[in-house]
């Protein structure tokens, strides 16, 4: 048995795929340590891992409080950069390094997201540990462009740090390729985070009567993306679908969409909101199409369902997610910026909500099925130590 410390940080989204790994890794009978945000404690420890605190909390509170942080978009038509990154990339590794340093103490493997490259480094070569660099967002490793090469953080992190060359990106090669200049990353397919509530239990009676008629309904889904103006995006929503005649399903998220967000001419019945809570394998796999903001975990679950997608991206990996499921046939992307209810329901009859879009959709759904991201990985992990 060994030791294995695994760190990560960001979002729920961002952590879920690195709990996901330590559950698996402990099931092969090996100790796993987790350094991450106070704001998925609860995820670690309801998969039986160890939880330190080793960053700010990022939660649904948090990120509201500064919800324009997450929206790139005007300072990229400004062409200003947003500095708001760097200065919490800085923060973050002053705060984490005193409990990683302790965590990584009697530890064989650190397992590091790549925003912890720098003190994760360190800690490798003060201990002599075996190091395993990762990522969950495709972007990264699988967009090709003379500006990434020559100027992206990510990029130099990834082909120009010489202190590990155990890589693992977990993305599926079905949804994005490497480009070749990281041809010595192993990409291992998607890494879904399991939760036995996820799959046992049910929602309730009112959701499940609201979903499972005919036609199947669009589901809202922005998951951790918080907004500056979410009734805008419930409004224009809602109408786009009063338009094409459909029952729409609005999931609360960090967004914290509610009712009070409705017009006041709009059919009620035709509206649910989910409050909580509810699976997205369960949700995606009966509904018409699911509208997000491009979390790339988000479109993985709902490709691997079968589910077709309009993508609205505001800031980070969003947009090359949204060119992806352009690229694939799966969906279509807009503006999130330039939204209204014509325009949404025009791209969702003619882009979205087709015959032509849905087969696509299966199809790559059936190839990320068959992977076993989260088995590759560990295989990987355990012949590097």
């Amino acid at each position: 048995m060994s030791t294995i410390v695994i760190t990560s940080n960001g979002t729920l989204g961002d952590n879920l795929p690195y709990i996901a790994l330590g559950k698996a890794l402990k099931t092969r009978g090996h100790k796993i340590r987790t350094v991450v945000n106070e704001a998925v404690h609860s995820y670690v420890l309801k998969a039986g891992l160890e939880a330190a605190t080793g960053h700010p909390r990022i939660g649904a509170e948090e990120v509201r409080r500064n919800a324009q942080v997450w929206n790139q978009l005007p300072s990229l038509r400004a062409q200003s950069p947003n500095k708001t990154k760097s200065v919490k990339h800085k923060h973050n590794i002053l705060h984490a390094w005193n409990r990683l340093f302790e965590a990584c103490d009697d530890a064989d493997i650190l397992i590091s997201d790549f925003e912890q490259d720098t003190l994760a480094g360190v800690i490798a070569d003060t201990y002599d540990l075996c190091w395993v660099r990762a990522c969950v967002t495709p972007c990264y490793q699988c967009y090709s462009s003379p500006q990434i090469k020559d100027k992206s953080y990510y990029h130099n992190w990834w082909l120009d740090n010489k202190k590990s060359n155990r890589f693992l990106l977990a993305a599926s090669p079905h949804f994005s390729q490497l480009s070749p200049e990281y041809s010595q990353v192993n990409q291992t397919g998607f890494w879904f985070y399991e939760d036995s509530d996820w799959r046992d239990e049910e929602p309730s009676k009112e959701i499940r009567e609201f979903v499972e008629q005919e036609p199947k309904p669009l589901v809202l889904s922005y998951s951790s993306q918080p907004l500056e103006n979410p009734q805008e995006i419930v409004s224009v929503h809602v109408r786009a679908a009063a338009k094409l005649g459909r029952r729409i399903l609005i999931h609360q998220g960090w967004a914290d969409f509610n009712q009070s967000h409705l017009p006041s001419d709009i059919d009620w019945d035709n509206v649910m909101f989910a409050n909580g809570f509810v699976a997205h394998d369960w949700l995606f796999s009966r509904a018409a199409a699911v509208i997000t903001h491009g979390g790339v975990g988000t479109i993985a679950r709902s490709l691997r369902n079968g589910c077709p997608l309009l993508v609205e991206p505001f800031a980070f990996d969003q947009f090359f997610n949204a060119l992806q499921v352009q690229k694939l046939g799966v969906g279509a992307a807009m503006d999130s910026q330039k939204l209204t209810a014509d325009r949404v329901a025009n791209v969702l009859e003619k882009k979205v909500l087709t015959p032509d879009y849905k087969r696509r959709t299966v199809e790559v759904g059936e190839k990320i099925n068959a992977e076993q991201g989260l088995i590759t990985a560990c295989d990987l992990i355990e012949n590097w130590l």
